[in-house]
């Protein structure tokens, strides 16, 4: 469906079962259902206007991060800058074309934040289907690049 979506995205090979159990396990949540099939599909892939990683590998590295380490970050390490923002509920799968850090929450899947340090101690809740999240994302960035209408494809 991805790629069917974004003919011109780069996309990473598929996850397999294994991989994404293993990941749960050592985040101790099952990933939603949604997030599940998309790592099914591809363990990872950039969309081709602005190079934004909507969908992180489940654990290989880059300058981005991972899913399991962004995460981490983001549950861990963000709370000794906002205390009072608790993100445990959210696992972290991407990031949009304006930079913001994409969270879904593991308990109720439908429920998808957007979280950019620009936003100190708030989020905003954005989505609660990823595909659609993505596509949203895709049609702002033509306007951000003031390329006029969309491309109704997408």
């Amino acid at each position: 469906m991805l790629r069917e979506l974004f003919p011109n995205g780069r996309f990473s090979p598929a996850a397999t079962e294994t991989q994404i159990e293993s990941v749960e396990a050592d985040l101790g949540v099952r990933l939603p259902e949604q997030l599940r099939r998309l790592y099914l599909e591809c363990d990872g892939f950039r969309e081709d206007r602005g190079n934004a990683k909507y969908l992180l590998s489940l654990t290989e590295e880059d300058f981005i991060g991972s899913l399991i380490r962004t995460t981490r970050f983001w549950w861990e390490e963000w709370r000794q800058y906002h205390p009072n923002l608790d993100f445990r509920p959210y696992i972290f799968f991407g990031s949009s074309s304006g930079d913001d850090c994409w969270g879904i929450n593991w308990q109720k899947g439908g429920e998808i934040i957007a979280y950019h340090h620009n936003m100190e101690g708030q989020y905003e809740v954005v989505a609660s289907d990823i595909i659609e999240l993505y596509q949203a994302d895709y049609t702002r960035y033509d306007k951000i690049q003031g390329r006029g209408e969309p491309n109704a494809a997408y």
